[in-house]
């Protein structure tokens, strides 16, 4: 069997940090990423979809994403399989409860573990679904009722922590349930969790980046499954990838000279239109600059859009102001102590009473810093 696995598309999601027009472009490529992996899935044949949970943010859905469902999941010729995650659990009055899915659609919408038969895939499908928020106890318990056929468990649920809310899953309960295959969701970065499942099963991630916690190619797993085997390849399909790292500015005393760094930092990485970046400054940088991190954002040139974050500290050139015999030279004396501290938060706040201070002195607008 050939499956498609994805899960947490998490449809209609809000993507607070863009601005509006930008917000709403990834919703509507959110659906466009969704669409893309269906008609894959109807044109490389596969045997199943299975979609592991939160396939919407919300219990709100949009009209538009219930008729794009409708009609995507209509044009496959094979079963979909859904197991609702705690971002859109089968409660009462929910999406899966009040609308008409088409005939090839499975759905689990019991916290308890169901079985589907597909006997012309001689496969047996297992599965829940929250049907509420939280789901403190793990679901899964005995073992497949026939040994001999493919077993598939799909469910949404957490393997890292033993006293998670979302349907702590210890490996030990997923390896002695029997499945040929485990399709899991609720881990969007799933590296780490699917090397500890031993080969059982894995998370498919997420296939869009939301935010910079979820940073790289994105995608969805296409599965091979055989009795007693699974062979998983990650395939992309991600239309943006979040970056984020962290950019030196050492010496920098202009506005100019960081946007020059940032420019060939964006250029050296050779990111573009499909990345969506962060930018954290660091190093030492004169202390009378003051780095406006809001017009250094709007500046995003080629990329989809651009963050910069400043982490800098003005100790730059640092002997000269110490040997300043005026009020710039005392103002620095008595504010290194915090320019030098091991405390993140206690640099910053040097840094910024620094930045205020110096430009009191000179005249200049402090409203931008």
């Amino acid at each position: 069997m050939r499956i498609l696995h994805t899960g947490d598309l998490h449809l209609d999601s809000p993507f607070s940090g863009l601005d509006i027009s930008r917000a709403e472009q990834r919703r509507r490529e959110l659906r466009d990423t969704f669409s893309a992996m269906m008609r894959y899935a109807g044109d490389e044949g596969m045997d199943m979809v299975v979609i592991s949970g939160d396939l919407f943010d919300s219990a709100f859905v949009t009209r538009e994403t219930v008729s794009l469902l409708i009609r995507e999941f209509s044009a496959l010729s094979c079963p979909v399989i859904i197991a609702p995650g705690n971002h859109d659990p089968a409660a009462e009055g929910s999406i899966w409860k009040k609308t008409v899915f088409p005939e090839n659609v499975y759905i689990f919408t019991s916290p308890e573990v169901e079985k589907i038969d597909f006997p012309q895939l001689d496969a047996c499908v297992y599965g829940y679904g929250f049907n509420e928020a939280y789901l403190s106890y793990c679901p899964i318990s005995g073992s497949v009722e026939d040994e001999e056929r493919i077993n598939l468990l799909v469910c949404h649920g957490d393997t890292a922590s033993p006293i998670s809310k979302y349907a702590p899953l210890p490996v030990s309960v997923i390896r002695s349930f029997g499945a040929d295959h485990v399709f899991l969701g609720h881990i969007h970065n799933p590296e780490a969790a699917n090397g500890a499942l031993e080969g059982y099963g894995a998370y498919c991630g997420c296939p869009e980046g939301r935010d910079f916690g979820e940073t790289g190619e994105k995608g969805a797993l296409i599965v091979t499954v055989e009795k007693g085997r699974a062979h998983i390849q990650q395939k992309r399909f991600s239309k943006r990838v979040y970056v984020a790292f962290e950019l030196n500015v050492d010496g920098a005393q202009s506005m100019a000279a960081v946007s020059d760094r940032i420019s060939g930092a964006v250029l050296e990485r050779g990111l573009d239109g499909e990345h969506i970046v962060r930018i954290t400054l660091t190093g030492s940088v004169d202390p009378s600059l003051v780095i406006n991190t809001q017009v250094l954002s709007e500046n995003s040139g080629k990329l989809f859009a651009l963050e910069v974050e400043d982490s800098t500290s003005p100790t730059w050139n640092a002997e000269a102001l110490l040997s300043d015999k005026g009020i710039r030279g005392e103002l620095y004396k008595a504010l290194l102590p915090g320019l030098e501290s091991t405390d993140r938060s206690e640099r910053e706040r040097a840094a910024l009473a620094l930045r205020y201070s110096l430009a009191a002195l000179a005249g200049e607008d402090i409203s931008d810093i």
